[in-house]
């Protein structure tokens, strides 16, 4: 595994983290996959699982979003500070076509299928990258993503006022952030998450939230776009985001090809808990497959056969099989009275 950092500015002068994870030399690279980290968090906290993925040709690249991680602005005022939803967007376009576009080329892989992945928030920025890009992307992986969340009362009651909250206190962290507990269900993995230095701790700034807020609703519209392959993933035990949620996107998606798995007992750190294995192997192999063999069509359904193909029934002698009542209103005709009677006489015979 041969990894790499770098750097990019965005549009508003900020100076973005990069990092890349490459097989070693020898490994035919088979895909890329961009992923993008969740609320708060930085891409690289996953490279045990980009590591596993190198092992087996998959080439996994990625940034950190304004910030976030080790992206600017690094001051305590601009962590987890998202004055628009857009500017994520911006930036993640930005990425492509300023540095990864190049970087792909550079490295020869121009041609090798791209994928585009994330977890959390980055299930929702992921969508919304491939709904601006589709033309680059070979699928789309959202690992528990954040498309809407589990609404108890008090989230309610600030959704409903939070174009105020957002105005009036931008800045203030009032909205309820995901609890470690949640994470999963492994204590060691809880606490490296709240150990971490680099991760943004603390409840979502006002208007963080409210622009999370349009990102979910923004995605329902945008629904009917989505027609590349998609790999769901999710813990049944998740209480961080909405699995009934994701199961509701993935019903109205236009793809043939949707594949959704429920990890039964997983949390939201799939990637990080003790189901780790099982779902890294998973997004392995739904990557190879779709990079080496494209989308999967659907199962061609059975044509009804022609009435005049089907084999007439052989009559029984011991009875005669009555012939189907007409439905209210419909009238007997003369040629079927007499060939019911004909049929009568032929049973008798026998």
């Amino acid at each position: 595994m041969v990894k790499e950092t770098g750097s990019f500015v965005n549009s508003r002068g900020q100076k973005l983290h990069t990092a890349s994870w490459m097989p070693d030399e020898g490994t035919a690279v088979q895909a890329v996959l961009w992923w993008h980290h969740g609320l708060g968090d930085y891409v690289e906290r996953s490279g045990a699982s980009f590591e596993a993925w190198n092992a087996a040709g998959i080439a996994v690249v990625g940034f950190d979003a304004h910030g976030m991680g080790k992206s600017e602005p690094l001051d305590e005022p601009g962590r987890g500070y998202i004055r628009k939803f857009q500017y994520l967007v911006d930036d993640a376009i930005a990425y492509y076509t300023d540095f990864l576009k190049p970087a792909l080329e550079a490295k020869g892989l121009a041609t090798v299928p791209l994928f585009m992945g994330g977890t959390s928030m980055g299930g929702l920025m992921a969508s919304y990258i491939v709904f601006n890009k589709p033309e680059i992307f070979s699928g789309l992986i959202m690992q528990s993503p954040a498309i809407d969340v589990e609404w108890t009362p008090l989230l309610r009651f600030q959704a409903s006022i939070g174009n105020v909250l957002a105005a009036l206190m931008p800045r203030a962290k009032l909205v309820p952030a995901v609890r470690a507990e949640d994470m999963s269900q492994d204590p060691e993995v809880r606490k490296a998450y709240l150990e971490d230095p680099i991760v943004y701790h603390g409840n979502v700034r006002a208007v963080s939230a409210n622009e999370l807020l349009k990102g979910f609703r923004g995605l329902v519209a945008h629904r009917g776009a989505f027609k590349l392959p998609i790999l769901g993933v999710h813990g049944t035990s998740d209480r961080c985001t909405s699995l009934p949620a994701l199961r509701e996107h993935l019903k109205h998606v236009p793809s043939p090809d949707v594949t959704l798995h429920e990890v039964e007992g997983g949390y939201h750190e799939l990637l990080q808990g003790p189901e780790k294995e099982q779902v890294r192997a998973q997004i392995r192999d739904w990557v190879l497959d779709r990079a080496k063999n494209g989308p999967r069509k659907p199962a061609p359904k059975e044509e009804p056969k022609p009435a005049e193909a089907a084999a007439p029934a052989e009559p029984k002698a011991e009875a005669a099989t009555p012939a189907e009542p007409k439905a209210d209103g419909e009238a007997v005709t003369k040629e079927e009275a007499k060939e019911a009677a004909k049929d009568e006489a032929t049973a008798a015979q026998a």
